[in-house]
């Protein structure tokens, strides 16, 4: 079992006595009860984290490296985590309350598909590329008395962007890792991973194989922290770029912070996706999915899952006594069970943050159509039921806010156009999906949905395709090539256009020509 008490902190490739006794304990959602410790950072601990990631970045070859030997490392840790599935498993459906399903086929399966992934993009990536463009036509005039030349020879490098805050989110901590770090890591960044407070054990297990894989002193690090220094890595001088997942509210003052200093960031922010549900979907095969969806996605703590269903009128009531049905039956549970569908929230204060929500949609004329409490059978932990809100208006507060938590706001539609107009009324733009039997229809309405992520007739994250969202669902990718750009600057550098770049530059080099323009 993977060890659940760790004093100290993962800096410049070991563990490291931290500049204060202050631990973050850990609750097991599942009962409530302490199940371990981590070493809680103070700024001295972050400016020692940033100085290792630093010296890693500026004073060794891990920036320069071939790409090769930075994605052969990734893939030794993705094995090394594979090897230990298990145990992540278990440790995930502990700390977090992930039902082992989920934990099972995602959480710790994830982290080695995302190292794997990125070390395999890398190698196919070009970080080099000579341009060539005849603008000799246009050149002419007399300059200190040489002719200026336009004809253009350069050669465009991309290089990492240097030291990189990473800064996980709860609900998918450990994944979270190997979709932020694996890409930074083959660019040739150097990371800084901040844990979540809720979970951060299973995090702070991938030291020691961190340190097993073979990366270099600095180049991962791992802290836990408080507010105030949580805030200190995002302003420190010394971090290039600042990567997050978590809430809006949170993005913005990083987004805001990194503005001031002219850093650039990745931020994957909140959700409140709609689920449209046209006329023509046979509502009895696509039950199972809109549960799985919605309130069976982390227990409804997923910035993708569709918390809002947007319904015909036609069909509304038939479709409200459906989902009370189902809902109904979906067990709520003890995660280590196999059939339980819905395990518990983060915490005792997420739990009273849920349903208060569910308190205000009532308050506001929603009408509470099933769920809306803890479950009578279960003593210990922070379970919530699946929560139906129905009568809902887009505007009403459960409809606008991300709510993070098993609940579904159920809202009625006239046409398709009326379905477009409320799912894009969102302040968010991070996923949705469409129900319909005509699969060309429903691709139809995916171009109207502004959202960065949109499915049909399902809901899937593809790994090997950008994900991030519109509007105050973030800015930046993650997923698929382009999450290794997001961790690289281009650079151009010119010769004199009578000369030659050398060979082996040329050489390793994608070509791009552009003739005289017409």
């Amino acid at each position: 079992m993977l060890a659940r008490e760790y004093p100290d902190l993962y800096i410049d490739g070991g563990w490291q006595a931290p500049d204060s006794q202050e631990r973050l304990d850990v609750e097991s959602p599942r009962t409530g009860r302490r199940i371990g410790a981590v070493a809680k950072a103070s700024t001295a601990d972050v400016d020692r984290a940033v100085a290792a990631a630093r010296r890693a970045f500026d004073e060794t070859d891990w920036a320069w490296r071939p790409v090769e030997e930075r994605a052969e490392l990734c893939e030794r840790l993705a094995t090394l985590i594979s090897d230990r599935r298990e145990d992540f498993r278990d440790l995930i459906v502990e700390e977090l309350g992930a039902t082992r399903f989920l934990a099972d086929v995602y959480h710790s399966v994830a982290p080695t598909l995302h190292c794997n992934y990125a070390a395999a993009v890398g190698r196919d990536a070009q970080f080099t590329e000579v341009r060539e463009a005849d603008l000799s036509p246009f050149a002419g005039g007399d300059a200190g008395g040489s002719i200026v030349k336009f004809a253009t020879k350069s050669l465009v490098v991309k290089e990492p962007v240097g030291v990189v805050a990473v800064l996980c989110a709860y609900n998918f901590a450990l994944p979270c890792v190997g979709q932020k770090a694996a890409p930074a890591l083959v660019a040739g960044c150097t990371v800084v991973i901040k844990v979540p407070d809720p979970d951060p054990l299973a995090i702070f297990a991938l030291g020691d194989l961190i340190t097993e894989a073979g990366f270099p002193p600095g180049v991962i690090n791992i802290i836990a922290a408080d507010p105030e220094a949580s805030q200190h890595l995002v302003r420190h001088p010394g971090v290039d770029m600042v990567s997050f997942t978590g809430s809006t509210a949170v993005g913005k003052l990083i987004g805001q912070a990194c503005a001031e200093q002219v850093k650039p960031c990745v931020l994957e922010l909140g959700g409140k996706s709609a689920a449209i549900v046209l006329e023509d979907a046979d509502v009895d095969e696509i039950l199972p999915t809109l549960v799985g969806i919605s309130v069976g996605t982390s227990s409804g703590q997923s910035c993708v899952c569709m918390s809002r269903f947007l319904v015909p009128r036609s069909r509304y009531d038939e479709i409200a006594a459906k989902l009370t049905a189902a809902f109904a039956a979906t067990k709520v549970g003890d995660p280590t069970e196999a059939d339980t569908v819905i395990g518990p929230v983060v915490s005792k204060a997420h739990r009273e943050r849920v349903l208060g929500y569910v308190r205000k949609g009532v308050e506001e004329g929603a009408t509470l159509a099933y769920g809306g409490k803890a479950p009578d059978h279960l003593a210990e932990g922070w379970y919530v039921e699946p929560t139906l809100l129905t009568n809902v208006r887009n505007d009403m507060t459960v409809a606008r806010e991300e709510i993070f938590g098993p609940v579904v706001v159920l809202i009625a539609f006239d046409d398709e156009d009326d379905a477009v107009r409320i799912a894009n009324d969102s302040n968010f733009g991070l996923a949705g999906c469409v129900f319909t039997s005509d699969t060309a229809r429903g691709f139809e309405i995916a171009r109207r949905i502004r959202t960065g992520t949109f499915s049909v007739n399902t809901f899937a994250a593809d790994f090997n395709s950008p994900f991030g969202g519109f509007k105050q669902s973030g800015i930046g990718r993650e997923h698929g090539p382009g999450a290794i750009e997001e961790f690289l600057l281009a650079k151009t550098i010119s010769i004199d256009p009578d000369g030659e770049l050398p060979a082996e530059v040329v050489s390793s080099a994608r070509h791009v020509a552009v003739g005289t323009p017409s």
